[in-house]
């Protein structure tokens, strides 16, 4: 491994009898957090609870990625539509990683699919979320002077 990969560490890993998530840093701006098992009424609470350590911790942005999840039900859908709220008034950034034919069903049952920055593979989003708008300073235009 060369010195300018970035290696993801595990800070925490919140286990369940139905639902283990971790959370890895992949940068010092995304940190991943990744639900696996069963998202219901049961394990919800577990996921939110992660979800709202990274809010309090003000990560730059948090990637959830589904795709160890064989189960998601409509109170797992809100957990993650209030964490994006949150991120949002926050100025950060709550993306999914959705790969599975089920999770991508229910997002789109839910109508969740505009609301929320859904992405089909792990590769595809953290090279989106690797681009930063770039902002140019603004600079006045030039007077000149009246012609005489």
């Amino acid at each position: 491994m060369s010195h300018t990969t970035p290696q993801a560490v595990i800070r925490r890993e919140t286990a369940h009898k139905y639902l283990t998530v971790r959370q890895l840093r992949h940068r010092h701006d995304i940190e991943r957090v990744q639900p696996i098992g069963e998202i219901d009424l049961c394990t919800a609470p577990i996921l939110r609870d992660v979800l709202a350590d990274a809010d309090r911790r003000a990560v730059p942005t948090v990637l959830v990625d589904l795709s160890e999840v064989g189960f998601l039900a409509l109170i797992g859908v809100q957990v993650l539509q209030t964490a994006a709220e949150r991120t949002a008034q926050g100025n950060r950034r709550l993306a999914l990683v959705a790969p599975t034919p089920m999770v991508q069903r229910v997002l789109s049952l839910t109508d969740t699919t505009g609301a929320l920055e859904i992405y089909a593979s792990m590769s595809n989003a953290l090279s989106a979320l690797a681009i930063k708008p770039i902002e140019l300073p603004v600079t006045p235009a030039p007077r000149t002077a009246p012609a005489p």
